[in-house]
C-alpha cells in the first residue's frame, strides 16, 4: 500500500482458509479410501471457487476419493435429492460444502437412507450447530467472519479519534469444533435458525434483544 493516507485494508483470512480447513478435517477424520461428495451453491464467484480450488487440492494429495462435486444454488430440497440420489449409488463417508446453507437438509438425506451420518464439514450457522449437538456427528463449523462489515465502521471511528490502525487488519476465521460447540449453543440459544453463532456482534447495544423481541 503507497500511500500516506490514513487508510486499513480489512479482510478475514480468506476463502482459501475455508476450503482447506473443511478438507483437511474430513482428511484426518476419514480412513483412506473413503468417499466425500462436496456440494457447492454456484459458480464463479471468486470466494466460493477459492474455497473449492482449496479443498480441491487437499483431496488431491490425499487417499480420499470426491465422488461428485454438485452445485445446488443453496436449495435445500435440491440438496437432499443429489445427497439421496449419491447414496442411493453407493456410499458416502464425508460431505465438504463451500458454504453452510442446506447443511440440515443434507444431514436429513442421511436419515430418510437409514445410513451413517457422514463426517461433515458445514458452517456456523445455528441450524447446523443444534443438528451436529442433536446427532452427535463428527463435525465441523467453518466461518467466514460476518464482522468483516461492521469493521470498516470501527476503523473509520478511530481514524476520526486520531487512534491507530493496522495497515492490514486480517480478522480471524477460527471454525467452531466440538470442543466449543456447547459453548455457542448455549450463548445463541435465543437465535433463530439462520444466524451465525460467531457473528461477532455479542458485544453490540441491544443484542440479543433487537433480533428475538421482533
Amino acid at each position: 500500500m503507497n500511500t500516506d493516507c490514513m487508510v486499513t485494508f480489512i479482510h478475514p483470512i480468506g476463502g482459501y482458509a475455508y476450503g482447506a480447513v473443511g478438507a483437511e478435517f474430513l482428511v484426518e477424520n476419514l480412513d483412506p479410501g473413503s468417499k466425500v461428495l462436496a456440494l457447492r451453491i454456484l459458480p464463479g464467484v471468486d470466494v466460493l471457487e477459492h474455497r473449492w480450488a482449496a479443498a480441491d487440492k487437499v483431496f488431491s494429495e490425499s487417499d480420499i476419493e470426491v465422488v461428485g462435486v454438485e452445485f445446488t444454488g443453496g436449495d435445500g430440497a435440491k440438496i437432499k435429492d443429489l445427497v439421496t440420489q449419491y447414496l442411493q449409488r453407493g456410499e458416502v463417508d464425508g460431505i465438504w460444502m463451500d458454504a453452510g446453507d442446506g447443511s440440515v437438509a443434507a444431514v436429513e438425506a442421511f436419515e430418510d437412507a437409514g445410513k451413517p451420518y457422514p463426517v461433515f464439514v458445514g458452517e456456523d450457522e445455528m441450524s447446523f450447530l443444534r443438528k451436529w449437538d442433536e446427532t452427535g456427528m463428527t463435525a465441523i463449523g467453518n466461518v467466514y467472519s460476518n464482522f468483516q462489515w461492521r469493521t470498516p465502521i470501527l476503523a473509520a471511528q478511530k481514524i476520526w479519534a486520531g487512534e491507530e490502525v493496522p495497515s492490514e487488519w486480517v480478522l480471524p476465521q477460527e471454525p467452531v469444533d466440538d470442543a466449543d460447540l456447547t459453548e455457542f449453543l448455549d450463548a445463541n440459544a435465543d437465535m433463530p435458525s439462520l444466524h451465525y453463532a460467531k457473528f461477532g456482534g455479542a458485544d453490540l447495544p441491544g443484542y440479543p434483544e433487537a433480533w428475538t423481541d421482533r
